[in-house]
């Protein structure tokens, strides 16, 4: 399903609640867990952003609908007739930002939940303050999501899955690099260079796994990703290199099929936590116990014995970056191991 700018809208029900995300892919990944006991009511769900990520959810189970922002960020006015045109029941605006709030306040619709910064005490009938919680950021969500639906049953959480299209796709990606049914994925990626695994851990990672003959592939996006990619095969020829190549569903249906993923604190952790595929995730400057990928299967670890953990800085006083550069790569293959 493609909606969204001008495309048909005639697939989105009427009376639906409208969940507003933020950008972040693991954000996202996370909404989508904490969604799951709304989900299990069998309320009609609209998934509300930008158009990169909402390629992740179109044609899932996931949600009803996708609506994708138009280039650029969606007027106020064009969003309040959005949602009066679909007569939406409720708006979730879990960004930081106000914005569809703002929409939805205009618009009239009944129940509006949001966080109480940037306006949203005045614009919401319900709000909590995000920064006065505690705990892991799902748990956020979903307290915020339980606020305005206060009935809700507590449900296990299932596995996300990508369209049907997007498991082709990943299915002729492994038939066409011979990836076989037990492989690994090593996902390169973050937000910052400072949450990034250094290239001589991943190099270490890589000889311990070719020398168990595990099948892997590098995953990542465009750009820094790519970079660094070169870099590895450099020292490492041969292997499998898919960074810059995958949209987000396709990412998500890859890692789906995959025996396990090894990733910085990064979306594709949480992707691994929500289509509940073990995860190794490497933690330096930020805190697990707020944003780690959220689930049973998931492995933090940290460099042990180093004071500035956590310090959740976008720089990095200490010389050679030791919290993602001096990680033993036997560490990480001692996990993989482990879940394999």
């Amino acid at each position: 399903m493609s909606l969204g700018g001008s495309s048909s809208v005639e697939e989105i029900p009427k009376g639906a609640v409208w969940v507003r995300m933020p950008r972040f892919i693991g954000d996202a990944m996370m909404i989508h867990q904490a969604l799951e006991p709304l989900r299990a009511t069998g309320v009609p769900l609209v998934a509300w952003g930008s158009a990169h990520l909402m390629e992740l959810f179109e044609g899932n189970s996931a949600f009803r609908a996708v609506w994708r922002d138009p280039q650029g960020k969606p007027g106020a006015m064009e969003s309040v007739k959005l949602l009066r045109k679909h007569k939406a029941a409720a708006v979730i605006n879990l960004p930081r930002s106000s914005r569809a709030l703002l929409a939805a306040y205009l618009a009239r619709v009944p129940l509006r939940l949001g966080w109480r910064e940037a306006g949203g005490r005045l614009l919401a009938t319900s709000s909590l303050a995000f920064k006065g919680l505690r705990g892991h950021q799902l748990e956020r969500y979903a307290a915020l999501i339980r606020l305005g639906f206060p009935d809700l049953r507590d449900v296990p959480h299932r596995p996300f899955r990508p369209s049907l299209e997007a498991e082709a796709h990943a299915a002729e990606v492994c038939r066409d690099h011979r990836l076989g049914a037990k492989f690994v994925v090593l996902s390169l990626g973050a937000m910052s260079w400072n949450k990034r695994l250094g290239t001589a851990v991943w190099v270490d990672l890589i000889h311990r796994l070719l020398g168990e003959g595990i099948r892997f592939a590098l995953l990542g996006g465009s750009g820094e990703d790519e970079r660094q990619a070169h870099d590895i095969t450099e020292f490492v020829p041969g292997i499998v290199d898919l960074t810059g190549l995958l949209p987000l569903s396709s990412t998500a249906a890859l890692v789906a099929r995959s025996a396990g993923v090894v990733a910085n604190d990064s979306g594709v952790g949480h992707m691994a936590a929500a289509c509940q595929v073990p995860v190794v995730s490497i933690f330096g400057p930020t805190t697990p116990e707020v944003s780690a990928p959220f689930g049973k299967r998931t492995t933090v670890l940290q460099k042990e014995g180093l004071e500035c953990l956590g310090c959740h800085r976008f720089d990095c006083p200490v010389e050679g970056h030791p919290c993602m550069n001096a990680i033993e790569g036997e560490r990480i293959y001692a996990a993989v191991k482990a879940y394999l």
